[in-house]
């Protein structure tokens, strides 16, 4: 429900280009700067609602309040020390409407006309609306006067508001003839860009479109490129994300309803080609990014946490063959993020209320000249231009100007003259024209790709055809597979096909990889299809990824490991074709058997979607034992993402004979059982009737035994002889995870050992965990890394439970739990804030029960109950006030505690 509050939006002027230039210097700044507006805003009764990137907005009953706190915001920070070269400006502007408080944000027109207001503030400035001027009358904040500053039509809102500004001490006096001008200097402000993918070649041309999209982009948040493959969609689009600042019209102000104001944070491209279903969009959204899989969030969540308080550019490209899934992206982000505008190439249009369309078609007559002289002259330097110049204008004459077309006939000037082109193409159009229904267009592109393939030998046909079943391409080792042939043969072919531009050998980490442009690979999957031959190539393409899968080391030496966690990766898309094959083909136990010996990988980087593309399992009557693996790790997977909690995560449904037979996925059920509920007894049940006489079997075994020892050690302590012999087991487990040289083995032993040694040894657990991070880190096992760093972080709270912390101690905490935070990774998360319950019992009791009940809803563990065994005293206060805490939702809880966190550092910082 909505109430009428008086709301302060305020934000750093340029944050941009201070983190470029000084990232360190701008991260302490951060931390002051947000300080100081707390303690300003709430030392006049106001409330930090929330943090938007680098600056908030706050909420008071009382307009004068309001007002006040805004301008003393801006006089505090002009008279602050910062350690940034260039110091820290803010704008800040003053609004009194009705406002929504919905999932920790809030909503409403107020919020939106505010956001306007702010975007016309000049840096120094405080501006109020007239709203809040007519509240006010003579009721002003002692010392500041406000000035009428002139009428401004805020976009998105039909009638002008008149603008006052704040005038006192150290504000920046307001010029009228200045207002909504951009706050960024067009000199010196840049755009963040993310990686964008690599062009070759300079945009030729289509300046005209160029200024069509941008215009389109000022007055709304979606604009659609529609045209055939081979216009140059992606291309123009690329030029868009890469050109994209904060002196564009869609961010310097201008857009619609919720956007403009401030300069882009970033650029994001979204490539769909390799999402070969509608259900593979999400999953290479969040890629893209960079959003992560969190508990009780769903990924499109997940992709709008992202991004919802930056502004910025979206890109996603080849949206046609996955349109529905596309659409519902796009209204999503639009939706849920009001600064953040959205570019989509697509064949046709997504068919969306504010969808704006821009057709992209031909290119005029001296831009398809250029276009072909530049692409021909970069294959052949000594190409006479001039004197082919006639042939060269009908030769892009007769391809209707389209770029494809053109750049295809350009890159064959390698072994060919113009002349001999121009005489090739009237057999080719002739002979193709009319072979397939559409437009006109259409048809000369397909003949343009047909021309391309006719001049292929067999063996080059053969080749390029097959490649069409990899999704986003592969490296040799692949190719080789799929087509049967020798690796140097292969290797020759590939190199002439490359030549001819119609496969593309792009340089990576792990290799070449070679893939071809989507148009491209759709004509060679048509032409798998016209052969009948499509099935038995999707079918090698899936023997080869099962081999793949079954070939990623389990047990090895740090370099393969590594590389195999890349090479994983890489081949994601291609395994989820794979898939998505066996299960389409009636072939399930070829899909089991990739998902389960790929599982590991997919656990620790993690690609948690790998466990839901054989879902739903169906284990009755006879099970393979990759069947029953993974649905034990569907189950695992489960509580780390938050969609099962406590005793409400099932075990998977596995039968009870593989919990004998299987000690992959006994240990998967036990460690289910000691995360979800701290269930040690019947954890080490599980895994008791199993041998430790091999390497693996021994590592496997005893891990289990470590982790159910620190469950165990909380609610009873352990005989001091048996304690004694675990950890002598521990060491030699360790001392074998060591000599194997598997940086996942060796890490996961670290982890498990220093949760044994936690309770009783918390200094030597803290060792062993940060060396665990180490080894985690090395080779992008992300989610290995966050789990380790929870042990970590416990260890550091039992640490310090008699002692307060450092200063130094309390930024690291409190920037690390802000990091889970904002990145929605609630495991890690919630362990953390439990590692604080010491300082939080000693600081902040009300925190802290809030704490308790949280991670008890979370995980089923009562940490009251536990305390004794960590050696923290919950005395008979604290503990019949836990009954009465009110539940909690994860994300308040965090927030709670970095309330602390910051409460307690503003304290030591004075």
């Amino acid at each position: 429900m909505g109430s009428l509050v008086s709301l302060v939006m305020s934000d750093i002027v340029e944050s941009t280009r201070r983190w470029n230039t000084d990232e360190t210097a701008m991260a302490v700044d951060l931390e002051q700067h947000d300080r100081l507006v707390r303690d300003v805003v709430e030392a006049v009764g106001g409330t930090v609602f929330k943090h938007t990137g680098d600056g908030m907005i706050a909420v008071f009953d009382d307009p004068v309040g309001a007002v006040g706190a805004a301008a003393s915001i801006q006089q505090s920070i002009g008279q602050a020390t910062w350690r940034h070269p260039d110091g820290v400006r803010i704008r800040a502007a003053v609004h009194t409407g009705v406002a929504y408080p919905r999932d920790g944000d809030l909503f409403g027109t107020a919020v939106n006309r505010l956001a306007r207001l702010l975007g016309v503030c000049p840096p120094g400035a405080v501006l109020v609306s007239s709203a809040t001027a007519g509240l006010l009358l003579d009721r002003a904040p002692e010392g500041l006067d406000l000035r009428r500053v002139g009428s401004v039509r805020l976009t998105g809102f039909a009638s002008p508001e008149e603008v006052h500004a704040v005038v006192g001490v150290g504000i920046a006096t307001v010029d009228p003839s200045h207002i909504g001008d951009s706050i960024h200097d067009p000199a010196t402000s840049e755009s963040g860009s993310a990686t964008l993918p690599p062009v070759e070649g300079d945009l030729v041309g289509r300046a005209d479109e160029l200024n069509v999209i941008w215009d389109a982009l000022s007055r709304g948040p979606l604009v659609t490129l529609v045209g055939v493959g081979g216009m140059g969609k992606t291309r123009l689009a690329l030029e868009v994300a890469s050109t994209a600042s904060a002196s564009s019209p869609v961010f310097a102000g201008g857009g619609d309803e919720g956007r403009g104001g401030a300069g882009p944070d970033t650029v994001w491209w979204i490539d769909l080609t390799a999402a070969t279903s509608d259900a593979a969009v999400v999953p290479a959204a969040m890629a893209a990014v960079g959003a992560r899989d969190v508990a009780g969030r769903t990924p499109m969540q997940a992709i709008t946490d992202r991004l919802m308080n930056t502004s910025g550019l979206v890109v996603i490209d080849n949206c046609e063959h996955v349109l529905e899934s596309a659409r519902e992206l796009v209204a999503v982000v639009i939706a849920a993020c009001p600064a953040i505008s959205v570019v989509c190439t697509s064949r046709e249009a997504l068919g969306l209320r504010r969808e704006q369309i821009v057709p992209i078609g031909s290119l005029p007559a001296d831009e398809g000249f250029a276009l072909f002289s530049e692409r021909a002259t970069a294959v052949r330097p000594d190409l006479d231009v001039e004197a082919a110049a006639n042939v060269i204008r009908r030769i892009c004459g007769r391809l209707d100007g389209i770029p494809l077309a053109i750049e295809l006939a350009a890159a064959r000037c390698r072994a060919m003259t113009p002349a001999e082109i121009d005489d090739r193409l009237d057999d080719r159009f002739r002979l193709l024209r009319g072979g397939r229904t559409g437009a006109e267009r259409h048809r000369t592109l397909r003949a343009t790709v047909e021309w391309s393939y006719s001049s292929l030998d067999d063996e080059e046909r053969a080749v390029f055809d097959q490649m069409a079943v990899f999704a986003g391409g592969t490296l040799i080792d692949g190719l080789t597979a799929v087509t049967g042939l020798d690796e140097f043969d292969l290797l020759d072919i590939l190199d002439r096909l490359v030549a001819r531009s119609m496969v593309v050998a792009a340089i990576t980490p792990l290799g070449t990889r070679y893939h071809q442009l989507e148009t491209l690979r759709q004509f060679a999957e048509d032409r798998l299809v016209e052969t009948d031959t499509i099935g038995e190539v999707r079918d090698r393409h899936l023997a080869w990824m099962r081999s793949f899968a079954a070939r990623l080391p389990r047990r090895g030496d740090r370099e393969r490991i590594a590389s195999a966690f890349a090479r994983f990766s890489a081949e994601v898309d291609n395994l989820r074709v794979a898939v998505a094959h066996a299960l389409a083909t009636d072939q399930p136990d070829a899909a089991y058997a990739i998902v389960a010996t790929s599982a590991r990988y997919a656990f620790f980087r993690p690609v948690f979607e790998v466990f839901d593309w054989v879902r739903p399992l169906s284990l009755d009557g006879e099970v393979s034992a990759d069947a029953a693996l993974c649905a034990a790790y569907g189950a695992y997977s489960d509580f780390f993402r938050g969609e099962r909690r406590g005793a409400l995560v099932p075990l998977g449904g596995v039968p009870e004979r593989f919990l004998t037979s299987s000690l992959s996925i006994a240990t998967l059920q036990a460690l289910t059982l000691l995360q979800t509920g701290a269930d040690w007894k019947r954890a080490l049940a599980i895994v008791a009737g199993f041998r430790t006489d091999t390497d693996v079997a021994r590592l496997i075994i005893v891990r289990t035994r470590l982790l159910a020892a620190f469950y165990r050690q909380g609610f009873e302590r352990m005989p001091d002889d048996e304690f004694a012999d675990l950890i002598a087991e521990g060491e030699a487990t360790l001392a074998l995870a060591r000599r194997l040289g598997d940086p996942i083995e060796l890490a996961t032993t670290l982890h498990y050992f220093a949760w044994a040694l936690t309770v009783e040894h918390p200094d030597r657990a803290l060792v062993l965990a940060r060396e665990g991070v180490e080894h985690a880190r090395s080779i992008g096992a992300v989610h290995l890394t966050d789990t380790i760093q929870t042990v970590e972080r416990f260890s550091m709270g039992l640490l310090l439970r008699h002692s307060m912390p450092t200063l130094e101690q309390l930024l690291e905490m409190r920037g690390q739990l802000g990091l889970l935070l904002e990145q929605r990774h609630f495991f890690p998360a919630a362990v953390h804030t439990v590692a604080l319950m010491p300082l939080l019992l000693a600081n902040a009791p009300d925190v802290a029960r809030q704490v308790n009940y949280t991670w008890t809803d979370y995980t089923g563990i009562d940490y009251f109950q536990l305390s004794d065994r960590f050696g923290v005293t919950v005395d008979m206060f604290t503990r019949p006030l836990h009954e009465r805490v009110e539940r909690a939702e994860l994300t308040d809880t965090i927030a709670a505690v970095i309330g602390v966190l910051d409460r307690i550092i503003a304290e030591q910082s004075h």
